[in-house]
């Protein structure tokens, strides 16, 4: 049996330069990319300017947006300094991709580095190769030298799901803060944030009128929490305020769920809004409308009680 032998070709025998030959057939040739290192790149776009340097390659995935610096020879700084701006400098952007032919090993330590610390994209590096067998075409080859690992992965992903969260809650609060102020002063000294909850104080220590949200809920509420060294003060500031049940229930215009929480240090007492919460982009302003008056009706009902403890705690 006859046994062809594979032989390595060099790249400039095939594109002579970079930018004018093997660019442009990346960007006509995207699939095999794809296929070999296992993207999904589309739309991929030759020479972005920016300013005053220029992308090789961008496209798009399912992500965001992925671009690609080309280099012939070894890595080296000047290059990776490139992939990087171009990474500050290109919205979106979600891959950075580094092709060479051939990579140190302080760069593949580098890219693996930057997978483990930046969390916001990841980066890969990729080797080039052309291979022929005797007289047949040649055949590129992509090598994955160096990307995120699966554990990078899957934070990655949480961490977007993270930043999509806090986002729309950063915008649910933005909203709700504005609408607030023109109703009644609690929050008028509060940022908008991309946490779960905001509040102010009710004049007494570690007691605060909250307001919360969730996937799908929101809530008003008084949250009791006077430190750690102090636990058996929430449950006695809780006691008393539940003693005047009847009477902020009544004043309230409702029944509010009374929360001791005997697996956590502190104490609740809140009212439930269930029409929606920060997913519900179409259901906010009727959940803001609700939360504020919440708000509202607690602060009138609870103040005249807190006013009293103040005196004891």
């Amino acid at each position: 049996m006859n046994v062809s032998k594979l032989t390595k070709v060099k790249i400039k025998d095939i594109w002579k330069t970079e930018d004018r030959d093997f660019t442009p057939w990346l960007v006509e040739n995207i699939a095999r990319l794809n296929e070999d290192i296992g993207f999904n790149i589309q739309d991929p776009q030759k020479e972005n300017r920016l300013e005053n340097f220029i992308v090789d390659i961008v496209g798009e995935d399912n992500e965001g947006k992925v671009i690609i610096e080309n280099q012939y020879n070894k890595s080296d700084h000047d290059h990776l300094g490139k992939l990087l701006t171009y990474l500050s400098n290109v919205p979106g952007t979600k891959k950075a991709i580094w092709i060479v032919e051939e990579a140190r090993a302080d760069h593949v330590s580098t890219i693996n580095w930057l997978n483990e610390n930046v969390e916001t994209c990841s980066f890969y590096l990729v080797k080039i190769e052309v291979f022929k067998i005797q007289d047949s075409p040649p055949a590129a080859n992509f090598d994955l030298l160096a990307g995120p690992s699966e554990i990078t992965k899957i934070k990655q992903k949480i961490n977007v799901e993270d930043s999509n969260r806090g986002k729309a809650r950063f915008e649910f609060w933005e909203l709700f803060l504005e609408k607030s102020k023109i109703k009644t002063k609690m929050y008028n000294n509060i940022s908008p944030r991309v946490y779960a909850w905001l509040g102010t104080s009710t004049g007494l220590r570690g007691v605060g009128y909250n307001c919360a949200v969730t996937k799908n809920s929101a809530q008003a509420e008084i949250y009791i929490d006077r430190g750690k060294d102090n636990p058996s003060e929430n449950k006695e500031i809780f006691d008393e305020l539940e003693k005047n049940k009847s009477k902020i229930e009544e004043k309230f215009g409702d029944k509010l769920e009374w929360e001791p929480l005997p697996d956590s240090r502190a104490c609740r007492i809140k009212k439930v809004i269930e029409i929606g919460g920060w997913q519900n982009e179409d259901k906010w302003e009727e959940v803001h409308e609700k939360l504020i008056d919440y708000c509202m009706r607690m602060k009138d009902s609870f103040d005249p009680i807190i006013s009293n403890l103040q005196k004891k705690y």
